[in-house]
């Protein structure tokens, strides 16, 4: 649970294009503990929990939604945003599709 709830964080917080540091300072922890958050290690305090969900702009029962992660059209239309607006990303992903001869 902790880990899956981390990663629907790190999805919210990354498709805001907000950083981990400005979440942290937002809900007042330290950006360590938020690390530890969206790595699945700890679990955000029920405080915290409504103050994430105020800082992103996302019900709490948003936080806890993971059935996203199997909707096709989602998926491509987080990439493409990702691709178009980060172009390190787009390069890395580029060479990496390509090592695997998929373009």
């Amino acid at each position: 649970m902790k880990k899956m709830f981390g990663k629907r964080l790190r999805e919210i917080r990354t498709a805001k294009m907000l950083t981990q540091e400005t979440v942290a300072e937002l809900i007042g922890i330290k950006p360590e503990n938020y690390s530890r958050i969206e790595n699945g290690l700890s679990f955000p305090k029920p405080e915290n929990i409504v103050k994430l969900s105020e800082v992103l702009g996302v019900e709490i029962a948003e936080l806890f939604q993971f059935t996203h992660i199997n909707d096709y059209d989602k998926i491509v239309e987080a990439i493409i945003a990702k691709l178009k607006n980060d172009k390190e990303t787009a390069i890395i992903t580029y060479k990496f599709l390509k090592s695997l001869g998929k373009i």
